[in-house]
């Protein structure tokens, strides 16, 4: 067991933390402004090819930017693109494209059209200029001091296990985490079975762990899962998060602290 502290006050004892990604310990906003941008492009060229009038193009694009939370540069950290799978996002899209005319089947086979090319191009992208998630402040210092100190580290996301791995690659994690859970594990998050699947995979009790989310739907799941230490984090995005689920709040991620029992 060892202590965890939020600005230096004892919150309870944990023998594992389970870490949301985008928002939580990754800068993840430029990079999903640039795939959100890139979708509407997209999206707008395949519907002038499908000859749907300007008008139609001018509203379905408005829809889909409230959708993926786009507003003033900046988006937002409790709509869809940034809380949401990509499958979800998916969906939705399609479902936007319904209310133009298509059917669920064109609706659903433009969208998954579209986001393929757009990953093709994103990882093709000349210059290597496309944006690249980096860690937030402070998250390498409380990942290692956790790591350190005992604690299990488990990284639980709706991005795919190639993302995960890219992120870790990328930010040279190798090592860092025990254990995973993402978009492709079922349940996937936001169910409160796939906390209690992966403490299972850990052989830990709900009630040893904390979690860390920039989501309230990921802090009800922890909840409703039965973890005691549920921790909101609102310092990842331009425009914080409103969080209502959280039993703690941190703004920074050097507000965590811990200390060994042993």
């Amino acid at each position: 067991m060892a202590e965890l502290l939020i600005r230096n006050s004892s919150v309870g004892f944990i023998k594992a933390i389970i870490f949301d990604k985008d928002g939580t310990l990754s800068n993840s906003e430029e990079c999903l402004l640039e795939l959100a941008q890139t979708r509407l492009n997209f999206i707008e060229d395949k519907f002038k090819k499908l000859k749907v009038n300007k008008i139609k193009i001018w509203f379905l694009r408005k829809f889909l930017i409230s959708v993926y939370g786009l507003k003033n540069s900046c988006l937002s950290a409790n709509a869809s693109l940034a809380i949401a799978s990509r499958e979800d996002n998916i969906l939705s899209t399609a479902t936007i494209f319904t209310l133009f005319g298509f059917d669920w089947f064109q609706s659903l086979s433009i969208s998954q059209e579209i986001f393929g090319e757009v990953d093709v191009y994103l990882s093709n992208k000349k210059g290597n200029t496309q944006k690249e998630r980096t860690l937030i402040s402070g998250a390498l210092d409380l990942l290692v001091s956790l790591k350190n100190k005992g604690v299990s580290i488990a990284l639980m996301t709706n991005d795919t296990q190639e993302g995960i791995q890219e992120f870790i690659y990328k930010n040279k994690l190798e090592g860092i985490f025990d254990y995973f859970w993402s978009a492709e594990n079922k349940p996937s998050k936001p169910n409160q079975e796939a906390v209690i699947e992966l403490c299972k995979k850990m052989n830990f009790n709900p009630s040893d762990c904390a979690l860390i989310s920039d989501a309230d739907t990921d802090l009800r799941m922890a909840k409703e899962s039965g973890i005691p230490i549920v921790v909101g984090f609102n310092g990842g995005w331009k425009n914080p998060p409103t969080l209502t689920e959280k039993k703690f709040l941190i703004e920074n991620l050097n507000e965590l602290k811990i200390h060994s029992t042993h």
